[in-house]
């Protein structure tokens, strides 16, 4: 028998034994019904005695506790109004059959469902100052693009380490004895095999990281000003055709385009500038005609020299409308894909910011203008900034109007690129 049978079976004759004496030596009420708790003693003797020799279960154990708190309300039901027995007797046990019942009912009640976490992993990103300077802003930007729900992942400062950064501690949410800490995660391949070979993740995309991996190779460039190489790198990451990054690749594809066409633009200016210092001026021509004229002998030479610097003018000439086509180039499709990214991404300020920027260039100054404004509205702290933009494109569009009388299409819109 076990300790908690013999407990409660102990209680249970002390207890029947006390009614008994006390029966025989009173005629209280409150012992008129004395056969009626001499059954449901018995009763709760035979629950006992059926689960002698084991350890009770917890059904069992409620059935014990149920047929205790029958007896101790059988008890009670004996008292009367008219003759109420002792009020400590009867509060006491008022408050042992309430404690029976609730400890009954939580013994019969479905076992608590222990809540599971919403998550598997929990992965850390250090990003103190060592490690930001190794790259820890694109680690921890990474590790969000790659990692599927199942994996949460959070900015952190990890305890000091003379390894290289970025740190990465990795803990599985139910069995946390299984943290494991990377250092120097400083690439996308070092994060795609940390989610899927030391935390056995197999939903991570390939696209994604080769999209992602083109992408930072792109941004370096455009960081150092490399536009050719971020161009190629960004027109790669849109080949893998991974959706999710498509309208942010454009926008920056964009932002190189823009600043090539600005890079075309000073040399274009430079172009313009040689093309100006070889056009000899008119008085000096008309000099060199009056020499060949009085002295015939040099009018060969100088013919020569007339027909060289012509040559010479006409090939600057050539690359003035080389370098301004390559500007325009350049500007077309810095309109084409922000144009595009806006569609992708309507809610994002910088798209529009971004096409309102390469419409201007282009000229199309009432367009760039409501793309500046739609700009603002959805970033108000770039209402400052581009307000005197806008003013400034109006009073443009004004000249503009006027000088269409004066030049042609062609030689307004070079005039006004070269100017700026």
């Amino acid at each position: 028998m076990s300790l908690v049978q013999v407990m409660l079976l102990s209680s249970a004759n002390a207890f029947t034994a006390s009614l008994s004496s006390s029966a025989s030596a009173s005629s209280s009420p409150l012992f008129a019904n004395n056969n009626n708790v001499k059954k449901s003693n018995d009763a709760f003797l035979n629950s006992l005695e059926e689960i002698d020799g084991k350890e009770p279960s917890s059904e069992s154990l409620a059935v014990l506790r149920e047929s205790a708190s029958s007896n101790i309300e059988t008890i009670l039901s004996t008292f009367s109004d008219k003759d109420p027995p002792d009020k400590k007797l009867k509060g006491a046990l008022q408050e042992e059959a309430s404690n029976n019942k609730n400890a009954s009912r939580s013994n019969t009640a479905s076992p608590p469902i222990t809540p599971q976490p919403q998550h598997e992993w929990d992965v850390y990103i250090c990003l103190s100052k060592n490690s930001k300077e190794r790259g820890a802003s694109a680690t921890l930007d990474t590790f969000q693009s790659l990692s599927p729900p199942s994996v949460q992942i959070h900015p952190a400062i990890l305890s000091k380490s003379k390894a290289k950064g970025p740190n990465v501690r990795c803990v599985q949410v139910n069995h946390p004895h299984k943290a494991f800490e990377v250092n120097n995660v400083n690439e996308i391949d070092k994060v795609y095999r940390i989610l899927t070979k030391h935390m056995g993740i197999e939903d991570i995309s390939l696209q994604a990281r080769d999209c992602l991996k083109f992408t930072y190779q792109g941004n370096s460039h455009l960081e150092q000003n490399e536009l050719s190489e971020a161009i190629a790198s960004y027109n790669s990451a849109l080949a893998t055709n991974y959706q999710p990054q498509e309208g942010i690749l454009l926008l920056l594809r964009a932002t190189a385009y823009l600043k090539r066409a600005f890079a075309h633009q000073v040399e274009l200016r430079k172009t313009v500038n040689d093309l100006s210092d070889s056009v000899p001026d008119p008085t000096d021509l008309g000099r060199l005609y009056q020499i060949a004229a009085q002295h015939p002998s040099l009018s060969k030479p100088l013919f020569n020299k007339v027909m060289r610097d012509c040559k010479l003018q006409d090939k600057k000439f050539r690359q003035t409308k080389y370098r301004h086509g390559l500007y325009e180039y350049a500007l077309l499709h810095a309109a084409q894909d922000s144009l595009r990214s806006t569609q992708l991404l309507p809610h994002h300020a910088k798209t529009w910011l971004r096409a309102g920027d390469a419409l201007a260039e282009l000229r199309k100054l009432k367009e760039s203008a409501l793309y500046y404004q739609k700009a603002i509205e959805l970033d108000p702290t770039l209402r400052d900034r581009l307000e005197p933009v806008i003013e400034r494109l109006e009073r443009s569009q004004q000249f503009l109007e006027k000088a269409k009388g004066w030049y042609s299409r062609d030689t307004l819109r070079l005039v006004l690129d070269v100017a700026g």
